[in-house]
C-alpha cells in the first residue's frame, strides 16, 4: 500500500513540473520598467535582431538599430508620464503586455510581443480613451 502511494504521488509531481515551467514565460519586468519611464535604450535591450514596428507612421519591421531610434524619437517627442498594465498574456514561447502609455502629450494604447525574453512587436497608438 505504501508503494502505491508513493508511485501515484511521484508521479503527480513528475506531471506538475512540467505544467508550471510551461506557463512561467512573461514580458520581463524591466521591459515594464522602461516603458513606465520612457527608457529607449534600457528597451532597447530587450529588441530582437528584427522588430516589427507600429508606431506613428512608421509601421513596418525593422533592424534593432533602426527600432531603437524610432522607438527614442517617439519617447523625445512624446515625454512619458508612466505605462499602465492592463492585460498580460502567453501561450507557449510568446507573451505580452498590453497597457497605457500616459505621455505629456496624450495616452496611447501599447502592445509588447515578446519571445524569448526578446520583443518581436511592439505597438504604439493613439489611444481612444
Amino acid at each position: 500500500m505504501k508503494t502505491i502511494k508513493l508511485f501515484l504521488l511521484s508521479t503527480c509531481f513528475f506531471c506538475v513540473i512540467p505544467l508550471t515551467q510551461a506557463q512561467s514565460v512573461e514580458v520581463p519586468s524591466e521591459i515594464v520598467v522602461a516603458l513606465n519611464i520612457g527608457d529607449a535604450s534600457q528597451l532597447s535591450n530587450y529588441l530582437n535582431t528584427n522588430v516589427e514596428l507600429f508606431i506613428e507612421n512608421k509601421n513596418d519591421v525593422f533592424s534593432k538599430s533602426q527600432a531603437n531610434q524610432i522607438v527614442a524619437d517617439f519617447f523625445r517627442k512624446n515625454r512619458v508620464s508612466s505605462f499602465i498594465l492592463l492585460h498580460k498574456g502567453n501561450k507557449d514561447a510568446a507573451s505580452f503586455v498590453i497597457g497605457t502609455l500616459k505621455t505629456a502629450t496624450g495616452n496611447f494604447r501599447l502592445y509588447v510581443l515578446t519571445r524569448k525574453n526578446e520583443i518581436q512587436q511592439l505597438r504604439i497608438e493613439p489611444s481612444n480613451d
